[in-house]
């Protein structure tokens, strides 16, 4: 079975990469965020307003005890699913996880235009986003460094990922 799960900061790929490479390996692909969304009835914006991110965190840690282990997929996690409840432990052991690596600088441009549907950074003006990022990727690097597969950002591609996972097996 193929469990592939991608972890990083916001605005790092996993989605767009997710998707193209559960296709192009003939799985499933699940979006974290999407499938809590779709569980409760409600916007991750709203979960954070209305009950607040530690709720949201046990929210994710309720949802990655549930799945299949005969099932094949590619997951692609929100960006601080692995730095809460120990979650990095338990993504290590549900399948092959990879760290979409990106520069400050590269999830500021790809983050500055998506403000409103982030609850995280909603409102930040640019300067504090630049801080926001700079501030959450010198906690989160470490964690997110535990990760079987490290992706530079050059390399952000299905072949490139296909080749770094071969080269695991």
């Amino acid at each position: 079975m193929e469990k592939i799960i991608l972890l990083g900061y916001m605005g790092a790929g996993k989605t767009l990469l997710g998707k193209t490479l559960a296709e192009s390996l003939n799985i499933r692909f699940i979006n974290s965020d999407s499938e809590i969304e779709l569980n409760t009835g409600m916007s991750i914006g709203q979960i954070f307003e209305q009950y607040g991110e530690d709720y949201f965190r046990n929210l994710e840690q309720e949802y990655l005890k549930n799945f299949d282990p005969q099932e094949s997929f590619v997951l692609a996690t929100g960006g601080g699913t692995p730095c809460y409840n120990d979650q990095m432990t338990v993504l290590n052991a549900l399948g092959t996880t990879v760290y979409l690596q990106c520069s400050n600088e590269t999830l500021y441009s790809r983050l500055k235009n998506e403000r409103e549907h982030r609850p995280l950074i909603a409102g930040l003006s640019d300067d504090e986003l630049r801080e926001a990022i700079e501030y959450r990727m010198i906690q989160r690097e470490r964690i997110y460094q535990k990760a079987q597969i490290i992706l530079p950002e050059n390399e952000h591609n299905v072949d490139a990922l296909i080749r770094h996972l071969h080269q695991k097996n």
